[in-house]
Parts: C-alpha cells; sequence; structure tokens
C-alpha cells in the first residue's frame, strides 16, 4: 500500500479518540437513561445495564490497544445500538416502545462538522463543510426520521382519543 493511500499515526490516534468518545459517550447516555428509570423496565433496564459495560469496555479496547478487531467491534456494537434503537422506535423491543427526540440529530450536526478534518484525506472532489454536501445528508436523514415515525403515527391516528384518556 502507498503511504499516500495509508493513514498517518496522527490521523489514526485522532480516529481511535473520536471513536472511543463516541462509544464512551453512548455508554454515558445509556447509564443516565438506565439510572434514571430505565431499570425499572423489565429486561430492557437489563440490557441497557449490558449495554453500558459494553459501551465503557471497547471505549477502553478502541483508546489502549487498538488495531483493527477493535475498531471492527466497536463499529458493530454502534451499528447494532443504531439498530436496537431504530427497531424500538419502529416496532417496540420486548413490550417496550420508544420515544423520539432531536437531541440526535443535534449531537449528529456537531459530530460531523467536528470529524470533517480527519476525514479530508478520504474526500474526492467535496470540501470537508461543504454546505451543499450537508444539506443532502440532512434532507436524507430527515426523509428517515419521517419514515420512522410513520408507522407509529399512524397507530396514533387510528386511536380514540377519549378511550386513550380513559386508560390513563
Amino acid at each position: 500500500m502507498e503511504s499516500s493511500q495509508r493513514l498517518g499515526a496522527r490521523a489514526q490516534l485522532g480516529l481511535r479518540v473520536v471513536g472511543a468518545g463516541l462509544l464512551a459517550a453512548t455508554g454515558a447516555i445509556h447509564l443516565d437513561l438506565y439510572l434514571t428509570g430505565f431499570k425499572n423496565i423489565p429486561t430492557i433496564g437489563v440490557l441497557f445495564l449490558l449495554q453500558v459495560i459494553a459501551a465503557f469496555g471497547l471505549a477502553v479496547l478502541v483508546l489502549v490497544p487498538g488495531g483493527r478487531l477493535f475498531a471492527a467491534l466497536g463499529a458493530g456494537f454502534a451499528a447494532s445500538t443504531l439498530g436496537g434503537y431504530l427497531l424500538a422506535i419502529w416496532f417496540g423491543l420486548f413490550g417496550f416502545r420508544e420515544v423520539r427526540t432531536t437531541a440526535g440529530i443535534v449531537a449528529g450536526i456537531a459530530s460531523a462538522l467536528g470529524l470533517t478534518r480527519f476525514l479530508t484525506a478520504y474526500l474526492y472532489e467535496v470540501k470537508p463543510a461543504d454546505a451543499p454536501t450537508f444539506a443532502a445528508v440532512a434532507a436524507a436523514l430527515a426523509g428517515i426520521a419521517v419514515a420512522a415515525n410513520l408507522p407509529p403515527a399512524w397507530s396514533a391516528v387510528k386511536v380514540d382519543p377519549l378511550e386513550a384518556l380513559r386508560h390513563e
């Protein structure tokens, strides 16, 4: 592999620090959710606690020894966490249905702007903070969010409001 195609040592360290930071942030979010009420939800509480332990453990493994295996494990963990979140939004998991927030959108845009410095070497004919590209990605993610909200919204439309109030 040519040296121009390989990542420099500083870029590798930077990506490891960012990856470990994102895994630790995932663990911190799940820890906060666990402590503020999710621990009382059957099955979900235990899974959130395992999520916290795995996130912090993988963050340490990605940061300290590094290596492709730990990077792949961290990426797989992040992808499966996202998949579990989407399943909990769309269909529910173990009798629990997740509520959507906009905090993820704000965090995603901030992370994307922060990572542009590290991703410059991978971009072809696109500037790191290219406004049309960010707008296109934001529009695509907004479309995904709308698609994610359609099934629960359709279910909510079918419910009689008076009947829903009687159950509370």
